[in-house]
């Protein structure tokens, strides 16, 4: 290169190198106007929209659900249903609230989710809190409604001493207003008013003596239930949901706050970021002007004027966005309510397109069915207060009306007259739907679609009404399937919604229309009849409906055929109140039951005495374990060949204080229906075990003692570890425990009944299939099962006589089981012909009076000092023939 060249490259070189840091500059300041930009649109308003919603939704639920509660303790709610529906919706609306937006920052959304997981652990809490109080609640409620009744009966009784039945009446009033009251010295005076009368009672004779004492037990129930139940309420209450729903929306409102500090933050610096590449282009502009006045000045005013379209295109675009892709219709009117413009929602709603509105008015949507008035004081509010929103019926193009929230705003121009009118409106169809579609579902079944319990009270209450009125009558038929539940458990929960459904069906068929077919839950219906003259005409309807239900159903691949039993209770003779026609209804449909079933039977009032019964008996059940008046008694088994002593079974006696020893067969079916079955049937495992530890440390050499298991214990998924728990606890070989459990309960669920029984065959349980023969076990699931032992029920050995030996199912049930590798035991050998037959037949063990009867523990030790001297049965049997049977 020559040296007059180098001048002349020099500035080409320095310019091409100026013009290369431009293009990165502007490259960069454009990446950072993209990534500000972006970073300022970062909230988004829907989801804001939505978590606050939700937030709302979350301290409503919560007061509605403390309302529902309150009204339910205050008696305004019959039944726990709203209490449900509270609940399920606050499950709801926490799940939806663990969905925190994304536009929070990584420690606010922590610090929400920490809040949302507070609130749902203290929401548990409260659930188990309400379904304590729902407990105690209904306990308190039955008492209620039966102390008034039973005082009435024995006031009105013309041969009860007045002497002793108005003082009873007095305190039943005190324990009445009690009830309502919180009056603490009230509820002291009551409390030694019922010692006194207790003390009273207990020395009379006579009829009267229990029903007084019936009264005085049911006072004692709400005496001592009422401050319970009023604990629980105020604890419910004051569990602190609302606060921490309160703690949850503003911990989101900070960071929602943060995060809108932040946005405007990054718009600030974008604002900046702006200002300086303007300057920047002025400084351009200025270096520009220099050499070039008058086209810098130009350029000036055309990049200004540029500036300025950009900005009003780009607030255009963005204002067509927005009206092009709302959700919401959306149409402009001028001055003089002439449509202009339209958004796509709009003809997606009305099914009018924008070209076929234009210059159009709106009043050509109109449904019909609003008065003319209705729009006249529609324009009187936009011309008064410039806004007007409400709920219209509108009509689309294919001729359908719908509903729809509108929005209308007026816009004034700068002289205050109207320019233009913006109508927003959305499609609330759906939501009306939903609305009518939770208001049937508050009030009917949703799988039979017949009235439920809320619309029953209704119906009836209206019943009642309408009979006292007209002066006639009005039968309530309280339906209930006989061994619904054999069903269920043996053809599945889907095949018995199924019949449920069939027998709505069927009912519905046989009644008018003027009366009422409802089912209040489970397998049970509730027929209404009013309007009849006589009652024997309900026993008329209750013969058709049973008729009808005992015909043959058509269920998957089976035909079964199932009955019903009714009872009958007719308004005004059988009670006054929905309430106690239920009721009694109720009482009347076990009497017929208990008659053998598939019939129906009208009210009697002494259908009332056994039920307070059974409620008295299950109250005082509850206290049996606290107060050590359960035990157990040992029944031996012995060896068919030898008459030694082997085994044992341990069956639960009750030592009742007033009735002396109560047997299984009257306090287990009350134990299971109460749920109080689960700890009984845990205690008899323990104290079992601990018996047979006792005799092992006093050297007695005990024999294994098999324990019956209840079928709630055998589904428990905690069984194997509860015996577990039990052994390490009493340090007793596993050996020494044996369980029974029978056909029935091993069959309603193969796969985790063989589980079951694999964990405590590894553990060394001996375990036993009682009453075999009865149930409905399959062979092929039997060889599936780890038993040790069957035992053959007693019905079977019953059939064993020395005159007509009629044991062929004993016969073939030991074959059975020896050929299955399993020991036999046969239970109830009560003669010396049973016991030949069944040794000629290879039985293993015996179990029956022949040999022992059921004794307490004392007893029993007998019986193992006879074993480890080496005496056969026979002498185990003569060790015990002066023990009462039980």
């Amino acid at each position: 290169m020559s040296a007059h060249e180098r001048p002349t490259l020099l500035p080409t070189i320095i310019s091409r190198t100026g013009f290369a840091w431009m293009l990165v500059a502007i490259v960069i300041a454009a990446s950072l106007l993209s990534w500000l930009f972006l970073r300022a649109d970062a909230i988004s308003p829907q989801a804001h929209e939505h978590y606050a919603r939700e937030l709302r939704l979350l301290r409503q639920a919560d007061a509605e659900l403390n309302a529902a509660v309150l009204a339910s303790r205050v008696g305004i709610q019959l039944d726990f249903d709203t209490i449900g529906t509270a609940t399920g919706e606050l499950h709801k609306v926490v799940s939806e609230l663990e969905d925190v937006p994304g536009f929070l920052s990584a420690s606010d959304r922590l610090q929400v989710l920490n809040r949302v997981a507070q609130y749902r652990d203290v929401l548990e809490q409260k659930i188990r809190q309400i379904d304590l109080f729902k407990r105690e609640h209904s306990v308190l409620r039955n008492s209620l409604a039966y102390l008034p009744l039973a005082t009435d009966l024995l006031i009105g009784d013309d041969t009860a001493p007045i002497a002793q039945t108005r003082p009873i009446g007095i305190f039943v009033r005190g324990v009445m207003t009690h009830a309502h009251t919180a009056d603490a010295q009230l509820a002291q005076r009551l409390e030694e008013s019922m010692t006194k009368l207790e003390s009273i009672v207990a020395q009379l004779k006579g009829a009267h003596q229990q029903q007084m004492t019936n009264v005085l037990l049911h006072g004692r129930v709400i005496l001592e239930r009422k401050p319970i139940l009023d604990t629980l309420t105020r604890e419910t209450l004051a569990m602190p949901t609302a606060a921490l729903g309160e703690e949850l929306a503003q911990t989101y409102a900070r960071g929602y706050e943060r995060a809108s500090r932040t946005a405007h933050n990054y718009r600030v610096s974008l604002y900046v970021l702006a200002l300086v590449l303007a300057g920047y282009l002025a400084l351009v502009m200025l270096r520009l002007a220099k050499t070039s006045g008058d086209l810098a000045q130009a350029n000036r005013q055309l990049k200004e004027r540029i500036a300025t379209l950009d900005r009003t295109q780009h607030d255009l675009k963005l204002y067509a966005t927005v009206f092009t892709n709302a959700t919401e219709g959306m149409l402009i009117t001028d001055g003089s309510g002439r449509i202009v413009a339209t958004n796509p929602a709009f003809s997606e709603i009305t099914g009018y397109t924008t070209a076929e509105m234009l210059e159009c008015s709106p009043s050509m949507l109109k449904s019909g069915r609003q008065p003319e008035n209705f729009y006249r004081d529609m324009w009187r509010t936009l011309d008064r207060r410039g806004q007007w929103q409400g709920e219209i019926w509108n009509r689309r193009k294919n001729g359908e009306v719908y509903p729809e929230w509108l929005s209308i705003t007026a816009v004034r121009n700068q002289d205050g007259a109207t320019s233009h009118y913006i109508g927003l409106f959305s499609d609330i169809t759906e939501r009306k739907r939903a609305e009518a579609r939770i208001h049937h579902l508050a009030h009917h079944d949703s799988l039979t679609n017949l009235p439920n319990r809320l619309l029953l009270q209704d119906r009836l209450e209206q019943a009642i009404l309408q009979s006292h009125r007209v002066g006639s009558h009005t039968a309530v038929l309280l339906l209930n399937l006989d061994r619904f539940k054999t069903i269920n458990d043996s053809l599945g929960h889907d095949l018995g919604d199924g019949l449920l459904q069939q027998v709505a069906h069927r009912c519905l068929a046989v009644v008018r229309e003027t009366d009422t077919v409802s089912r209040p839950g489970s397998d049970e219906f509730v027929l209404v009849v009013p309007d009849i003259d006589h009652p024997q005409d309900a026993a008329i309807v209750a013969r058709k409906v049973l008729q009808t239900v005992g015909r043959p159903y058509l269920l998957g691949d089976h035909e079964i055929t199932v009955t019903a039993s009714i009872g009958i209770a007719i308004f005004d003779g059988d009670g006054l109140t929905p309430a106690e026609l239920l009721r009694n209804a109720d009482a009347a449909m076990y009497r017929a039951k208990a008659e053998g079933r598939d019939a129906y039977q009208f009210y009697s009032a002494d259908m009332n005495s056994a039920s307070l019964g059974d409620l008295l008996l299950e109250n005082q059940l509850r206290g049996a374990l606290e107060r050590n008046e359960l035990e157990l008694h040992y029944q031996p088994k012995v060896c068919a060949t030898n008459g030694r002593l082997v085994g044992a079974e341990a069956l639960l006696r009750w030592r009742h204080p007033d009735l002396g020893l109560i047997s299984p067969g009257r306090f287990v079916p009350v134990a299971e229906e109460s749920g109080l079955i689960a700890p009984i049937g845990e205690w008899v495992m323990r104290e079992a075990c601990r018996q047979l530890q006792v005799w092992r440390d006093a050297g007695m050499m005990p024999v294994p003692v098999a324990v019956n298991l209840s079928a709630h214990q055998f589904t428990q998924r905690k069984l194997s570890s509860l015996v577990e728990e039990v052994l390490t606890e009493t340090r007793l070989p596993a050996g020494l425990l044996g369980l029974e459990l029978t056909e029935t309960m091993l069959m309603r669920d193969v796969d985790r009944t063989i589980e079951t029984l694999n964990i405590l065959r590894d553990m060394g349980i001996d375990l036993s299939i009682d009453d075999f023969g009865t149930g409905y076990s399959s062979l092929s699931y039997l060889k599936q099962f780890r038993v040790n032992v069957l035992k053959i029920d007693r019905s079977f050995v019953n059939d064993i006589h020395r005159e007509n030996t009629d044991g062929k199912i004993a016969a073939a049930v030991i074959a059975l089981a020896h050929s299955l590798g399993m020991k036999v035991v046969a239970e109830g050998v009560e003669t010396e012909a049973q016991r030949e037959f069944l040794l000629a037949h290879g039985c293993d063990q015996f179990q029956g009076y022949l040999f022992g009867r059921p004794v307490p523990a004392a007893e029993f030790e007998k019986a193992l000092t006879a074993r480890r001297m080496g005496l056969p049965g026979t002498v185990l049997a003569k060790l015990h023939e002066d023990v009462t049977s039980i």
